[in-house]
């Protein structure tokens, strides 16, 4: 589970975009935030991923029995906890294959059994892309998923 306590967040200037946000997100369960522009969803994200950090609150992630305050932690020790923060246009990554981009998020060398799973959880052809350059021959559908694939590659246990 995903809690937050009182979560505030303020720009530079002093203005507060985020007050006294309190949810609760029960493990295995799929939220969708939505709001008009500049309601403060983006900021949200990036607080829970801990790509920045808010002025006051508190927020907790349960493992099983267990919870920590990961309030203080940064987005990588947050992404070790499997909490992700996708760009809304996902970064080309020119040079790159989708495959070698897998095994960087990994962190390991993967069979093509394995990256035909992981591509399949999103819902493309392993075979049609796990040899094709991350540019601007993907549309921007197919990037955003090769995205999530990275995400998943982090805890893959396939």
């Amino acid at each position: 589970m995903l809690e937050l306590q009182n979560i505030k967040w303020k720009v530079s200037d002093g203005t507060e975009i985020i007050k006294n946000i309190n949810v609760e997100i029960p493990t295995g369960k799929l939220v969708v935030i939505t709001g008009p522009n500049g309601g403060g969803k983006t900021s949200l994200a990036k607080l829970i991923a801990g790509v920045v950090m808010p002025k006051s609150g508190k927020i907790f992630l349960s493992e099983g029995e267990t919870e920590r305050d990961i309030t203080e932690l940064d987005v990588t020790e947050r992404a070790r906890s499997g909490i992700a923060y996708a760009f809304q246009q996902p970064v080309r990554f020119k040079g790159l294959t989708v495959r070698n981009l897998l095994e960087i998020a990994a962190g390991r060398t993967m069979s093509q059994n394995e990256l035909c799973k992981l591509l399949g959880k999103v819902g493309l052809c392993a075979e049609e892309y796990i040899n094709r350059e991350m540019n601007t021959s993907l549309s921007g559908g197919e990037s955003k998923r090769i995205e999530i694939a990275t995400v998943l590659a982090r805890n893959a246990k396939i």
